[in-house]
């Protein structure tokens, strides 16, 4: 016998747990790829479904002939954007467009988008589009990827597909719709990557994003083909001064992108603001998007303002307008794009940004008379989408797929680079992050208090269901609601899903006290963010009230996944 044999053992990684392990994680690695790959497909197929009735039927049809008439073209959009707004009341449904909502969900969601409410999101952004509203058709392509991976994770329950694999796969369905749209496989994946972040990628999501989106772009060309979404004169051979005008267009992009998105926001929070109804600020909202139609369709005739954007692009591409023209078609736009959002309409911003991008940047190619005109155009159009979404690589890529030309692709990303520094922070969506925060970590042992929302919005005790979606469910949004006793003691939690339970007739005298959860996870404020998260996970929780230590039925914050994640709170520490 040989006294050191009894001493050999197998290698650490050729023991069977190990073996199983790395098996299962072979095996969910390709899982989630080929799931992305179906996502893609079916994606692919839906959205081209979309674009036919939405774009080529119903806007193309409408713009072409019901739009030359002066009157009738305020009057169409005006009827497209009070519908969405209709419908989205009579569901209870926030107005928040695709992407936004994509990033909404990756973050605080854990990547699933409420199913309920695609029934009244669909139409609404068909009415919106479909009837000339200045908003872009990847809002609902990335709506119908997300919604089709959140599907996907229902059906497919037996997989045990995790939250941050969820996660994943809203991006890949989410990419998949962006791709489908524009034809551009690379962008959607690079765009759903770098949206989430303002500095920062999705991590772990390239190549199921990367497949979904390929899926589904094969998907789309098999009934539409592969022509691309513009054509132009590009320029072949750049010279310094080409490059120092792409510098100059992407500074003014930055600056301008600054000053649209507080015009934007500050326009659409008063027009939207009191009551959850159709109101006269709406119908004045909707009555300026028409005029916007009607003064460009008697200056240069058509309605260049009005729809996703693709004629009005392509007539910048192809035509050497005035500066005043340019200019023209610049306000008239920014007006268009602000007011269909501030009167209820729903759609992608993704768009609209290249549509000011491209006016602004035919404004400096005819100040410097640049050869070829459509290089300014294509300039300003990757900037002020760099600048707008905080998304420089996917700006450049999208100008080489949608032109079929990669001549761009240099002075666009110097463009785009100094685009995205004079914007500032500054982003169209109000839920991106800076960055994965991956050293969360580091601060489990901080406090609660450091890190809730101390203006909490609380319910009382004794209202109807039908007073609670009045005045709470259409007003805030949000998903949870503490329930308060007259006393202000805490007694309760109710949630979007417990009203969903009750039948509709019985609302008006079904008391929330019915359907409101008893017994409520809380979490004290001298806890521990660790504590609040483990609680979160344990119940599946994505909300806790926060409590006093001296009276645990007193409410003093709220602690949601997001406040946990968001990096800001650090700094009061």
């Amino acid at each position: 016998m040989i006294p050191f044999i009894k001493h050999l053992s197998p290698p650490r990684w050729l023991t069977p747990t190990a073996i199983l392990g790395e098996l299962r994680r072979v095996s969910n690695y390709w899982s989630i790829l080929i799931i992305s790959a179906i996502i893609g497909i079916i994606t692919g197929f839906l959205v081209s479904i979309t674009e036919t009735v939405v774009y080529h039927i119903l806007f193309l049809t409408l713009y072409n002939h019901l739009f030359q008439n002066s009157w009738i073209v305020i009057l169409i959009p005006m009827i497209g954007v009070l519908m969405t707004r209709v419908i989205l009341l009579q569901g209870g449904i926030d107005g928040m467009g695709g992407t936004e909502e994509v990033v909404k969900s990756y973050h605080e969601f854990r990547g699933k988008i409420r199913l309920s409410s695609v029934l009244y999101k669909i139409p609404a952004y068909i009415c919106t589009l479909g009837f000339g509203g200045s908003a872009g058709m990847e809002g609902i392509s990335t709506y119908i990827g997300g919604a089709v991976s959140s599907l996907s994770s229902k059906i497919l329950g037996l997989l045990n597909v995790t939250a941050e694999d969820q996660r994943v796969l809203l991006l890949a369905g989410a990419g998949a719709g962006l791709s489908a749209m524009f034809k551009a496989p690379l962008t959607g994946a690079i765009f759903m990557l770098q949206v989430p972040f303002r500095g920062d990628l999705a991590p772990n999501a390239l190549l199921p994003t990367v497949v979904a989106s390929v899926a589904s772009y094969l998907a789309m060309v098999s009934v539409k083909g592969t022509a691309p979404l513009f054509t132009m004169a590009a320029k072949t051979q750049f010279h310094t001064r080409d490059l120092i005008i792409a510098i100059l267009i992407g500074s003014l992009c930055g600056i301008l992108a600054r000053l649209f998105l507080k015009a934007y926001r500050a326009t659409k929070v008063w027009f939207l603001s009191g009551p959850a109804v159709l109101s006269w600020k709406n119908l004045l909202a909707a009555f300026i998007l028409g005029m916007t139609g009607f003064i460009a369709q008697k200056h240069f005739g058509e309605a260049l303002p009005l729809g996703p954007g693709y004629t009005f692009i392509q007539h910048l591409l192809s035509n050497h307008e005035t500066f005043f023209n340019l200019l023209l078609l610049l306000l008239l736009k920014t007006m268009a794009i602000i007011f269909t959002f501030s009167a209820g309409g729903m759609g992608g911003s993704f768009f609209p940004l290249l549509c000011l991008g491209a006016a602004t940047g035919g404004l400096i190619a005819n100040i410097g008379s640049l050869e070829p005109f459509d290089f300014g155009v294509v300039m300003g159009m990757s900037s002020f989408l760099a600048a707008g979404y905080k998304t420089p690589l996917a700006s450049v890529v999208f100008i080489a797929e949608s032109t079929h030309s990669s001549a761009y692709l240099i002075p666009g990303l110097m463009a785009t680079v100094f685009a995205y520094v004079t914007s500032g922070a500054t982003s169209i969506s109000s839920h991106q992050r800076d960055r994965e925060d991956i050293h969360l970590s580091r601060r489990f042992h901080l406090k609660v208090l450091q890190a809730m929302s101390k203006t909490v919005i609380v319910v009382p005790a004794g209202i109807t269901i039908q007073q609670f979606r009045e005045n709470f469910l259409m007003r805030y949004f949000h998903r949870t609601y503490p329930v308060l006793s007259k006393t202000g003691s805490l007694i309760g939690i109710v949630s979007v899903q417990d009203v969903e339970k009750i039948h509709q007739s019985d609302w008006e005298k079904e008391l929330i006290d019915s359907v409101m959860v008893n017994k409520v996870i809380t979490v004290r404020e001298s806890d521990t963010i660790q504590d609040a998260i483990g609680r979160m996970n344990r119940h599946d929780l994505d909300f806790l009230p926060v409590v006093s230590d001296l009276d645990p039925q007193r409410v003093v914050g709220g602690l949601s996944r997001t406040d946990i994640f968001q990096g800001e709170w650090a700094s009061r520490l």
